[in-house]
């Protein structure tokens, strides 16, 4: 009895120091094993919360810091919210990451059409888009299609029912991945929308060590960018929506250098894991949409719809009248 007993606490010690571990992992660039803590954070979560019954009935308390450690630094992963009826004066933000419309594949990209327009957002932002799908959209006075001529960047696109009145660039040195922006004067303010598309994990080989050296690289690569975004973002006096494709999770350094100082809407008005993305059928949640804390997010939903790899995110949200410039 007592060697089955040691054997448990060994199993439970192991378990709780992996997510302790985990945590600190998701604060500093260890590299590949940062990514992967990023992803594994929840599982290592749950299977503490069974440790933590055991150690209630153990008496053996220390088995808990882990998990309250987990949950003093971290937003649940897993929401329950209620939606708002009242959609008067709301304005709705779609992002969708389309993979190229699925390749420029003629009947997918005529189904996300066809989704896009039976949701008709009042925002629309659309990353690894196709200028000659995305040029197709209908129904918006005001777009920025991320198409230059000689520069190989991924295709972002926002599309708006509000004028621009301002636009650019930000621009990710060394890398197909970039972001760009646009200042929409919606009712009596200007709103500053970021449309983001960090480094993309692309694992082309098998072998451990290349594996490694190519989560490493990536991983540093997205830091770098969500420094770039998160400090032009810090220089504009305007009210910021930071949304997109980042490529990690929300248990990531580039996540938590975009979503600072302002509220995202998951958390706001979510349900479930929020998943966008499914990687081997586990779920992640990679695309996000951050906002200003002045805005109200009114309603959030993710649509289980499998016609890319990522799935679109819409929410609802509210600019109040105290906050209008």
């Amino acid at each position: 009895m007592k060697l089955i007993l040691a054997h448990n606490n060994k199993i439970a010690l192991s378990i709780v120091l992996l997510l302790a571990i985990g945590i600190l992992s998701t604060y500093f660039n260890w590299g590949a094993i940062s990514v992967i803590a990023s992803v594994l954070l929840p599982v290592l979560f749950f299977l503490n919360t069974i440790i933590v019954i055991y150690a209630f009935r153990q008496r053996k308390y220390l088995y808990l810091f882990s998990t309250m450690a987990f949950l003093l630094c971290y937003n649940f992963f897993y929401q329950i919210s209620l939606d708002d009826e009242n959609h008067k004066n709301t304005i709705s933000l779609l992002t969708y990451n389309v993979r190229s419309f699925a390749n420029e594949d003629a009947k997918v990209a005529n189904n996300i059409i066809k989704f896009i327009d039976s949701i008709n957002p009042d925002i629309l932002l659309l990353q690894e888009s196709a200028y000659k799908v995305g040029r197709n959209i209908k129904g918006y006075d005001y777009h920025f299609l991320g198409f230059r001529k000689d520069i190989e960047k991924t295709l972002l696109d926002v599309y708006s029912k509000f004028p621009i009145v301002e636009k650019g660039y930000v621009d990710f040195p060394n890398t197909r991945n970039n972001t760009l922006y646009t200042d929409l004067v919606v009712e009596n303010d200007t709103l500053r929308v970021y449309n983001v598309h960090l480094q993309s994990f692309a694992l082309t080989s098998r072998a451990v060590l290349d594996v490694s050296e190519k989560l490493s690289y990536t991983f540093s690569k997205q830091i770098e960018q969500s420094k770039a975004v998160k400090a032009h973002a810090n220089k504009s006096n305007r009210k910021v929506i930071i949304s997109g494709d980042f490529n990690a999770t929300q248990f990531s350094i580039p996540y938590k250098t975009l979503s600072h100082g302002l509220n995202d809407s998951f958390f706001a008005k979510g349900n479930g894991l929020g998943t966008t993305y499914n990687l081997s059928g586990f779920p992640l949640r990679l695309d996000y949409i951050l906002l200003n804390k002045s805005l109200e997010v009114t309603n959030h939903k993710n649509f289980d719809l499998n016609l890319s790899d990522h799935k679109p995110i819409l929410i609802e949200f509210k600019i109040p009248k105290t906050s209008r410039s």
